[in-house]
């Protein structure tokens, strides 16, 4: 709650000053001979011989807007996953989602732009333990489990050529949206499959940003001076595995810093750009314990980024294309088994990667619409450096495909969307289909089914062969 009352502070402070401005210019407005008037009173002013009167300001309320959603999502899939763990249908996500965003250009080349959400996780919600205080717990009380957090708070200052952006924002780099191998700076929490906007998962960070535009150029610098990673998986998640060991968290003592800058040149039909960046590894990387009594080690880990864009528009389709080259990334490793201690031991070494991700995003008609990509890595003398029985974690090449379909009906009240994505060496995939239907200006209503496939070996072991439905309400103004 706390970021909601700072944005409700700041929009009145901006709004307020606005309305001070826009008073006093008005009333010093003087009338020509002619009786031409003032365009900021031309709505002010009667001829009926009765007394002008003034506009009245807008409501700083009216710079907020809100969505209000009520989703609800179960596994209905009775089986036994690739791991061998057993499930039974269950309601998983039952939550009341507020999300609330402001914008403000409080003077000509000033703005000041913010969301916040809230969440109310009811008692079916796998999150509603998380959320309850050990007095609740201990005097078994059954309380709503509220979480709240702010997404994003910046103000910017524009002039002739360039703009200047501070605070909690998101910075995107690759065209291909979903599967770029250059969006790598933004950190994302999917807790689970209710996620709809990319908004509820990404963690907005506080960056200094500069742009500088012209017709054909734009050229763009980013700070931050307090990288932060991607969190764990929620206990109680679909995607929490039950680990018997204490997972350390990174130095928090250490000095951390991010910082990049990218070009950009537009031509005929084309896109053109050119980027460096110093940036931390996202996720995190661990390392496994030597023994029973250790712990499971977070390793951080800075590294260099060379990356180049461009896309080409051909008619209806857009082509894209991200390419990247990463000095000193960590790859995983894997240990063979000891006899004293069972358990294949993790760790990590240092490599360069090169990655590419080729798209396309093509206009079936005005209604129907495809989106498809191709992400691939590969590090750089893999085998290198390894130790006897030591393998790495990832083959020669390794990666992710997407591809989505979308379909409007009924003048856009109605809309068909299918996502499907999955790894290349096709030990896990994601299928899902949604319909999202538009009651009238505020009211609408989607329904989905989500279906998740993995091998033993994945990470994703423990969601194979689960079937998800959801059904989520939505009212916005």
């Amino acid at each position: 709650m706390v970021s909601i009352v700072v944005i409700l502070l700041l929009a009145l402070f901006c709004a307020t000053s606005n309305a001070d401005q826009i008073q006093k210019k008005t009333s010093a407005t003087p009338l020509s001979n002619d009786l031409t008037l003032d365009d900021g009173l031309s709505n002010s002013l009667s001829f009926d011989g009765q007394e002008p009167v003034m506009e009245k300001t807008a409501s700083f309320l009216d710079k907020f807007t809100f969505k209000l959603s009520q989703q609800i999502y179960a596994q209905i899939n009775p089986h036994t996953t690739a791991s061998g763990v057993e499930k039974q249908p269950t309601i998983e996500d039952n939550r009341l989602n507020v999300l609330l965003k402001y914008q403000n250009s409080f003077l000509p080349t000033w703005n000041v732009q913010g969301s916040a959400q809230t969440k109310i996780y009811w008692p079916t919600d796998y999150d509603y333990e998380q959320g309850r205080s050990s007095q609740a717990i201990e005097l078994e009380q059954r309380v709503e489990s509220i979480e709240s957090r702010l997404n994003e708070l910046f103000i910017s200052k524009s002039f002739t050529n360039h703009t200047l952006k501070l605070g909690r924002q998101t910075l995107v780099w690759g065209e291909a949206e979903g599967n770029s191998v250059l969006d790598n700076i933004n950190t994302l929490e999917y807790r689970d499959f209710s996620i709809i906007e990319m908004e509820d998962a990404r963690l907005n960070q506080w960056f200094i940003a500069w742009d500088y535009f012209n017709e054909d150029l734009r050229a763009s610098t980013f700070v931050n001076l307090n990288p932060q990673f991607n969190p764990l998986p929620r206990i109680g998640s679909p995607a929490y595995v039950p680990i018997p060991f204490n997972i350390t968290d990174p130095d928090k003592d250490k000095y951390k810093l991010e910082v990049g800058s990218r070009l950009q040149w537009s031509v005929a039909h084309s896109d053109i750009a050119l980027m460096a960046a110093y940036l931390y590894e996202n996720p995190l990387h661990y390392a496994t314990p030597t023994s029973m009594t250790g712990d499971i080690i977070a390793k951080e880990n800075g590294y260099w980024l060379l990356g180049a864009s461009a896309n080409r528009a051909m008619g209806k389709l857009l082509l894209k294309l991200d390419l990247a080259y990463s000095q000193g990334l960590l790859a995983d490793t894997l240990t063979a088994p000891q006899t004293a201690f069972p358990f294949q031991g993790s760790s990590s070494i240092r490599k360069n990667q090169i990655a590419a991700t080729f798209g396309f995003d093509y206009a079936l008609s005005n209604e129907q619409s495809i989106t498809a990509s191709v992400q691939a890595r590969a590090f750089l003398d893999r085998t290198a450096g390894l130790e006897g029985g030591e393998s790495t974690v990832s083959g020669d090449i390794f990666g992710t495909w997407l591809i989505r379909y979308s379909h409007s009906f009924n003048n856009g009240n109605l809309l068909f969307t299918s996502d499907n994505r999955g790894s290349l060496n096709a030990d896990q995939a994601l299928t899902s289909a949604m319909l999202s239907y538009t009651l009238s200006d505020h009211w609408s209503i989607m329904g989905s089914v989500i279906g998740t496939f993995a091998t033993k070996d994945s990470s994703a072991a423990l969601l194979d062969n689960d079937v998800r439905v959801g059904l989520t309400i939505s009212y916005s103004h």
